[in-house]
């Protein structure tokens, strides 16, 4: 089983916080620094752990066992399904597909059939897994009444057959290219009831969080043998931001992850030694969607002139993580990053090689010609980011004549944020995600191919239909794009086998800690 070696010990990291550190505003830092020296007097700063222990966060909520075929998973549930519970392949640390389950598989010729060959392995409690069980998991998550977000992105998928007890086929209508980096997404994970293969277990609950050990290596179902990896033990928390980066400071060889733009001025406020902040040059969606519901933004022209009024450089380089390292935010004004499995160069809004002042011209002229346009509301999650995107956002749309308010993630919006990782190099997941089906105000030339790429028996068609989409998508600005996501993390020096990906996965069994 990946990730196994020899016990580590921690480093002698010993940090507390500087009070009144840099950060993005004196309300930001004051707000921010206050919690985490609370947090630290609480957790008690150079507090020390065993050598083989590794104290990770996740920042958000409580980490449980979720359900991907009825809700959206968590961060931190996404990161205890990926340490409990394997699918047929996964993500090693460079964002790489390698074997999980399956520990081989090939294409037919035809790429409408992907065979893969099991590994021995048993169930976390109990049973040797099958083909059959396979099978039925992943087909609960293709079914009628699933819920799973990946579901669209499998319309191709027509059965998954459990073959034998070790081979287990997934039949295709048409072929699909990216399908492992599906099949690697924790919402594809392999289960039977409750229980999953590890490569951790739950062993029982902490203070915000449960605790991990290694599962046995059952690559030989026969042996008792326990191969203990190098970290023996993961305390896994959800917490909020700044107690996460309190509890990081104050113990040696801590990790924290599922940082994003929102709580990015917390970790700004604590005065981080340099190299500890990592950032994956994560590919994905961070903009604005217009919502269907909203009767202010049916105008295509409208919705056009908000985009081309926002001056994303300057939103980009006002949070202090522009540049051109791996990993730094980058401005993005169309709905692909790059041009994948399109037949065509991503598709540019028509304004796009305009100047600002040019563009604001024309935003305001389109407005004016409109009909009188109410206040604005815009659906943000919590976060002092989100204050910080909020108020550049209001300041870039009055200079056009278009008045904001700032409402709750999950209230009625007219524009509502996307921040979200890509789960596959595919143009299908963009359109997909900023579709008609996901609740976005419509362009039925986009729909229409979108759904032809998805039936197109070669891929020579899909590409010209998806491209054929994106266009359509960019004349209907639907979807305001704004930047790449942000995702950091918080890595201890000693802590080796963390590296950026553009899929921002870190698996716990292949962090490493130094050796005694």
């Amino acid at each position: 089983m990946r990730g196994r070696g020899e016990i580590g010990r921690r480093s002698r990291l010993k940090i507390c916080f500087p009070y009144g550190s840099a950060g993005s505003s004196p309300a930001v830092r004051t707000s921010a620094c206050a919690g985490l020296v609370l947090a630290l007097a609480l957790t008690g700063c150079g507090g020390s752990h065993r050598d083989d222990v590794l104290v990770a966060s996740v920042i958000g909520d409580v980490p449980r066992v979720a359900d991907p075929d009825r809700a959206r998973l968590t961060p931190s549930s996404t990161v205890l399904i990926r340490a409990t519970r394997q699918g047929l392949v996964a993500f090693d640390g460079n964002g790489q597909v390698e074997p999980a389950l399956a520990e081989s598989w090939t294409f037919t010729k035809d790429g409408l059939s992907a065979i893969f060959r099991l590994r021995r392995l048993r169930w976390a409690n109990g049973g040797e897994v099958t083909g059959r069980e396979v099978a039925a998991s992943l087909n609960r998550a293709i079914a009628s009444n699933s819920r799973n977000t990946l579901k669209p992105l499998l319309s191709s998928v027509e059965t998954v057959i459990g073959m034998t007890d070790r081979v287990v086929e997934i039949r295709l209508k048409v072929p699909r290219p990216n399908l492992l980096e599906l099949l690697a997404q924790p919402e594809l994970a392999i289960r039977r009831g409750g229980s999953g293969t590890g490569p951790w277990v739950m062993v029982d609950a902490i203070p915000h969080g449960v605790r991990l050990r290694p599962v046995k290596d059952d690559d030989d179902p026969a042996t008792d043998e326990i191969v203990m990896p190098p970290i023996r033990e993961v305390l896994l928390r959800g917490e909020r931001a700044g107690v996460a980066i309190a509890r990081f400071m104050a113990a040696r060889g801590g990790y924290v992850t599922g940082g994003t733009l929102g709580n990015w001025p917390v970790a700004q406020a604590a005065g981080l030694k340099s190299g500890v902040v990592r950032f994956d040059p994560a590919e994905g969606l961070f903009g604005l969607a217009v919502m269907r519901g909203s009767p202010a933004l049916q105008d295509a022209a409208l919705r056009n002139a908000l985009s081309m009024a926002i001056n994303r450089e300057a939103l980009v380089t006002g949070f202090g993580l522009a540049g051109s390292g791996a990993g730094r935010w980058r401005a993005i004004d169309r709905l692909l990053p790059t041009q994948m499995d399109s037949a065509q160069l991503p598709a540019a809004p028509a304004w796009s090689t305009a100047s600002l002042v040019d563009r604001r011209i024309e935003a305001r002229r389109l407005v004016a010609k409109a009909a009188a346009v109410p206040v604005l509301r815009v659906a943000l999650p919590a976060g002092p980011g989100m204050t910080v995107l909020f108020a550049r956002l209001a300041a870039d749309w009055r200079a056009i004549g278009v008045s904001v308010v700032r409402v709750a993630a999950n209230a009625d919006a007219d524009l509502r944020l996307i921040d979200e990782v890509a789960p596959n190099a595919s143009a299908n997941w963009y359109l997909t995600r900023t579709s008609c089906d996901a609740g976005l105000a419509c362009d039925t030339g986009v729909d229409a191919a979108l759904k032809a790429s998805r039936a197109a028996p070669d891929l020579a068609g899909r590409a010209v239909q998806i491209a054929t989409a994106d266009a359509a998508a960019a004349a209907a600005a639907a979807y305001i794009p704004l930047a790449t996501p942000v995702r950091w993390s918080l890595v201890d020096p000693a802590l080796t086998g963390f590296h950026e990906n553009s899929f921002a996965v870190h698996p716990l069994a292949e962090l490493r800690l130094p050796r005694n």
